[in-house]
């Protein structure tokens, strides 16, 4: 196990220590494992600013369409309404 010694201002080493006390960890600790998910990140193709949520939801839409739509128009209420009843969801 390697010593590290880090620099940051005095909000920084305060909302750190904040976020590791909240997370039940070291300071140590809670650094370690950001390092080791920004490296696991940038492994996977993120970029460094990319958000993780975002990169999910860009690959949802680029799946395949949902058929939801009948004759090339979205259901009125009623109609989604009706066809639940009938399949049986409700």
């Amino acid at each position: 196990m390697k010593n590290v010694t880090i620099s940051m201002d005095d909000e920084l080493a305060h909302l750190t220590r904040v976020a590791a006390a909240k997370a039940g960890k070291s300071v140590s600790k809670f650094l370690a494992e950001a390092a080791r998910e920004k490296i696991a990140g940038d492994a996977r193709g993120h970029a460094p600013d990319r958000n993780v949520q975002l990169d999910a939801i860009e690959r949802f839409l680029a799946g395949p369409p949902l058929n939801i739509s009948g004759d090339g128009r979205m259901p009125r209420a009623e109609e989604r309404n009706l066809r639940g009843w009938q399949s049986g969801i409700r």
